[in-house]
């Protein structure tokens, strides 16, 4: 009860940090709106809290881990979009045409859950230079394509090694 507070909380913090006045009503509206949100999200949240045999500091305690590692995997997030952007950059202005090599790489699946694909198949396509295509109908195998493609082992490795292992933390 006390992380859907303290979410609730975070929550109505952020809504107000987007405001561009501090009134009370911006704020009343900020904690209707964080609560709301809780609420429908309320079964989404509890799935680290499975085992009620948790006491509910330790389930309180779970939470906030899982809270933080999403904190770091948006802040991881947000750092490959910037380097992936920063080497795209590269390849636009001191590329040539004719060095750049495009296609396309199938790359296997360890992560099982239809939300873990998702935010994996977003977070290739997130990253400039890269965008999921398609997933096999057996969930095994993503498809995605990559402007510059000069080692597939690599980037094939990189995408198992950076984003699949950090979703897979999250939603396995």
């Amino acid at each position: 009860m006390i992380a859907l507070i303290l979410l609730i909380l975070v929550l109505t913090m952020t809504w107000m940090a987007l405001q561009s006045s501090f009134t009370l009503a911006d704020l009343i509206v900020g904690l209707l709106v964080s609560s709301a949100i809780v609420a429908m999200a309320r079964n989404f949240l509890s799935i680290p809290f499975v085992n009620t045999d948790l006491h509910p500091q330790q389930r309180d305690r779970t939470f906030i881990r899982l809270a933080l590692k999403w904190v770091a995997f948006i802040g991881f997030a947000l750092w490959s979009i910037l380097k992936a952007n920063i080497d795209m950059a590269r390849i636009v202005l001191f590329r040539r045409v004719d060095d750049i090599r495009p296609g396309i790489i199938a790359i296997p699946l360890d992560v099982k859950s239809d939300a873990g694909i998702t935010v994996l198949a977003n977070l290739i396509t997130l990253t400039p230079g890269t965008v999921s295509l398609d997933v096999a109908t057996d969930r095994r195998t993503i498809y995605i394509h990559c402007i510059d493609v000069h080692d597939a082992d690599a980037i094939r490795n990189d995408i198992k090694q950076q984003f699949e292992r950090r979703v897979m933390e999250l939603l396995p």
